[in-house]
């Protein structure tokens, strides 16, 4: 893995401007695209970056210990599809985040810390300081997905307290900005399906079924386009819920119900299994 963070530093400490250090070589959006949201170039225009800085790749790659940290940071997100808190419990203390070198795995490392506290420990204050460093870390972009993920934490602390004016100020954030991020990576898009099934499940829970239904067939439609499952279920089971209040065909319904269960089978989701089976046994006796 590549280290932005100092690829950044170095090339501030030169005194070069993403113009200066990219003419020539590349355009400055594909020079500001690898920093600001870590897409990265080919090699051959890598490389000649480097040579212009008078480094290696080798001196931006990050150690094996870094790439560890990362590694486990990335094992953390998947553990909250099925809520498995102690795992991300186990894995996050094996991160050192004073030794982490790049900006975004400071921001993942964040996030994590900050939801673990929410869903896992129960414990708003600490969830709330964790998310609040990545909302006011300088200089981030309104579509950063760590400053989305942070929003839905938030969002999600003041929903937990029944605080809905204020989860829907940070909610509605999110709504002009999800659909803007490029989804380049699998974390990205597991990423990007966490907040949208959360917003999708919290805007269909306070009844504003336009926004849910719009989320919720996003994600869907993301997790079709990337073959991918993650948060699947919990995507069909809120559809499904959705229907029922809107008083959509009961089929509608009993199909999303039907998938949610199947895909949470294939997640080993109980959670989605349980409120499936109670939504079926609702279908059934009405």
């Amino acid at each position: 893995m590549i280290n932005i963070e100092k690829f950044i530093k170095t090339r501030k400490s030169l005194g070069l401007s993403q113009t200066d250090l990219c003419h020539g070589v590349c355009t400055q959006s594909t020079l500001s695209k690898f920093e600001n949201n870590g897409q990265v170039p080919s090699f051959k225009i890598l490389k000649q970056l480097c040579d212009r800085m008078n480094i290696s790749i080798a001196d931006i790659m990050m150690t094996s210990k870094e790439s560890a940290m990362a590694q486990k940071m990335f094992d953390a997100d998947f553990c909250f599809i099925t809520y498995d808190y102690e795992q991300i419990r186990k894995l996050l203390k094996q991160v050192n985040p004073k030794k982490l070198a790049d900006r975004q795995d400071e921001l993942h490392y964040n996030y994590l810390a900050g939801q673990l506290a929410l869903d896992g420990d129960h414990d708003d204050v600490s969830a709330l300081y964790y998310f609040n460093a990545i909302l006011t870390t300088p200089n981030l972009k309104a579509n950063n997905i760590y400053r989305l993920l942070a929003l839905k934490g938030c969002s999600q602390v003041y929903a937990s307290q029944n605080d809905l004016d204020k989860a829907s100020y940070y909610f509605d954030q999110i709504l002009p900005q999800i659909k803007k991020v490029e989804i380049k990576d699998s974390l990205t898009q597991l990423q990007v399906m966490s907040v949208l099934t959360a917003a999708g499940e919290f805007y269909g829970n306070i009844k504003q079924y336009s926004h849910a239904d719009d989320l919720l067939n996003y994600a869907y439609q993301v997790a079709s386009g990337h073959h991918a499952v993650y948060f699947v279920a919990r995507v069909l089971l809120q559809l499904a819920v959705n229907d029922l209040a809107q008083g959509r065909p009961k089929q509608l319904a009993r199909q999303h119900a039907s998938d949610a269960m199947a895909f949470a089978r294939l997640n080993h989701n109980e959670v989605v299994l349980e409120k499936g089976r109670e939504l079926l046994d609702q279908l059934q006796a009405g």
